[in-house]
């Protein structure tokens, strides 16, 4: 399929109008500790609410508890079935890649004759009218899903994985070994996700960035955005408890880069704002490094798991997103941004969110410039909560879930068409 020729996905459909989909995750998004499995448990549910009919197979490392997927099922209204298959980064798995001149570890690892078995399965006893992926990694199950059934395959392409890699490898010392392997697995891994998104009906991409660099890669790909979703009523703000002062960060911690980019903003950054204004970092999230958590860094707050983020950014006056490595679009900053609060972001981490600095987001590519930023807001609470408040009215227009599950309707009833 050629730009030219693509089928336009703009017209009019029903939030009624009633679909049966077969749904493929990489992981079992629940609870909901992560951008990842926000999204997908979202989208999952949006489309739930819009009439359709959803059943999710998830690839797990371990067996939920049948509790756990009930209170999923329950949140999301769909049918989940979990499939055990460990997608780690095991140093065997590793080892195996490196003689591996086609199939990258990113893909391999997903690979798995249980999930297949339960696709089969789940194809005799069920009929479908599409099949719905979540990332590059259910692309091949996706794609198998699709020609035994004869049905539509949609993949929801939260990144560009290669760009991942790429960029990793890009921030490695020329003296590290890792930079070697990681280059290599993201050149393999490019021609592999060209290929896998040229046979796949259509891309749904999160950021319109993302559409541009995959139509950029062949013209036989079929795309388009479809944003990732808020919701407003569970983010939003209470600027009377708000300290100027205080800023916050949520994030996963079993992410290297997600670690790193924080090392150097503890190291970097927080000195210069605990010196100038006695000023200290909230952070929250799973898996949090003890050095995070002890105290030995000044102004540093580290509380890990909460199980109400939004009353934590109540408290809070900036949130502040470094990132160096990474694609797709950082869900937490616009839940910040619904909340009520500006956001200074590194490039990276802004990419994808097509907020500018009037709607409550700047973005920093230099030490100058993150402090220059963050005094200015920190010196000035009435800019500051002006600005959070423009970031809500940009998250309230632009990210609904209702909106982009009926936006990905309209892609799925035209490919169904």
């Amino acid at each position: 399929m050629t730009k030219q020729n693509k089928k336009c996905f703009s017209h009019f459909v029903s939030p009624y109008f009633f679909m049966k989909i077969l749904q493929l995750s990489p992981q079992f998004p629940f609870p909901l500790t992560d951008g990842g499995k926000i999204s997908i448990a979202n989208m999952t549910r949006a489309l739930v609410s819009s009439s359709c009919e959803v059943h999710i197979l998830c690839m797990v490392h371990t067996m939920p508890t049948q509790e756990e997927i009930q209170r999923f099922e329950e949140y999301s209204g769909a049918q989940c079935i979990c499939i055990v298959n460990n997608t780690r980064n095991t140093p065997l798995a590793i080892l195996k890649s490196l003689f591996d001149f086609h199939v990258p570890l990113y893909i391999r690892k997903h690979r798995s004759s249980a999930f297949t078995d339960e696709i089969d399965r789940y194809l005799q006893e069920h009929t479908f009218d599409a099949i719905l992926c979540d990332h590059t990694a259910m692309a091949e199950s996706g794609l198998y899903a699709s020609k035994q059934s004869g049905l539509p395959c949609i993949v929801r392409m939260h990144n560009i994985e290669y760009v991942i890699w790429k960029r990793y490898a890009e921030r490695l010392s020329r003296l590290d070994p890792r930079r070697w392997y990681t280059k290599k697995q993201a050149r393999v891994l490019r021609t592999m996700e060209i290929e896998l998104s040229k046979n796949i009906h259509h891309l749904a991409m999160i950021t319109q960035n993302d559409v541009e660099h995959i139509q950029s890669l062949s013209t036989h790909i079929s795309a388009s955005y479809i944003p990732v979703g808020i919701d407003t009523e569970l983010f939003k703000p209470n600027t009377a408890k708000a300290s100027c002062t205080r800023m916050i960060h949520a994030t996963t911690y079993d992410w290297i880069h997600n670690v790193e980019a924080l090392e150097w903003f503890n190291a970097e950054i927080l000195p210069e704002m605990q010196s100038r204004y006695s000023a200290e970092l909230v952070l929250l999230g799973k898996q949090m490094p003890e050095h995070f958590r002890n105290g030995t860094i000044p102004g540093l707050i580290g509380k890990g798991f909460v199980d109400d983020i939004n009353t934590e950014l109540q408290l809070a006056g900036i949130y502040i997103a470094p990132l160096f490595v990474g694609g797709g679009i950082r869900i937490k900053i616009l839940e910040a941004m619904s909340a009520g609060l500006p956001v200074i972001a590194s490039p990276v981490s802004a990419e994808g969110i097509l907020a500018k600095r009037e709607d409550g987001l700047i973005i920093c590519s230099s030490k100058e410039e993150w402090i220059q930023e963050i005094s200015r807001l920190m010196m000035n609470p009435e800019l500051a909560s002006e600005l959070g408040n423009k970031a809500r009215t940009f998250v309230k227009q632009f990210h609904s879930w209702e909106h982009s599950a009926s936006l990905l309707k309209q892609v799925i009833q035209t490919l169904i068409a």
